[in-house]
Order: structure tokens, then C-alpha cells, then sequence
């Protein structure tokens, strides 16, 4: 994600509509792919998810949450098998969920 970082650098108060909107595009872009959806080496972004940016009004239509949570089961379903090493998507959401669940302690007798 350095890439777009180093493409597209924060515009100033000068800069023209058409780069604020690039700009606009290439935070989107890394928040997709480095921490909502990503892949295992954390730099590429899935065609399926660059083609829903084509069109930004439509992209405010869409349940990025429930895509977000589609793909952390699915992922969290591949890594099932023991022979499974490492586990792709967003797995810091996960790692920022968990300590938010009440457990509730049972008293055995």
C-alpha cells in the first residue's frame, strides 16, 4: 500500500477537485486492502472490490459491513484445516472484537 501512499499524497488546500477525489480513492482503496479485506501479503486488492469503486455513488449503497463480516467467516472457515498456516481478511476487526464480548461466568456445583 506504500505505492498509493507515495502516488497519491495528501492534497493541499490548492489542489483541484480531481485530486482530492483521487486522493479520496486511494484512502479508500488502502483501507480495503490493508485492513477490511485483505490479502495475506497485505500490498494487492482484490479485483472484485476495485470494480466496486468505479462508480463512488453507488458504492455508498452498498453493506460494506456485511461484506466485511462475509469475508472474515469465510476466511476464518478456511483456516480450519490443520495443515492451514496463516489466515487471510480482516482479522485485526476480529482481534479488536473479541475483548468487547461479555463472558459470563458459570458456577458449577
Amino acid at each position: 500500500m506504500g505505492w498509493l501512499r507515495n502516488t497519491f499524497p495528501e492534497p493541499g488546500n490548492d489542489s483541484t477537485e480531481v485530486k482530492r477525489i483521487r486522493y479520496a480513492r486511494a484512502c479508500i482503496i488502502e483501507m480495503i486492502g490493508g485492513y477490511l479485506m485483505p490479502d495475506l501479503s497485505r500490498n494487492l486488492v482484490h479485483l472484485r472490490w476495485l470494480l466496486k469503486l468505479v462508480d463512488f455513488r453507488a458504492v455508498g449503497k452498498l453493506s460494506w459491513g456485511f461484506v466485511v463480516l462475509a469475508t472474515l467467516y469465510r476466511e476464518m472457515c478456511r483456516a480450519t484445516p490443520p495443515n492451514k498456516a496463516k489466515i487471510r481478511s480482516c482479522l485485526s476487526l476480529l482481534q479488536l472484537w473479541v475483548p468487547s464480548v461479555n463472558y459470563v461466568t458459570v458456577k458449577m456445583h
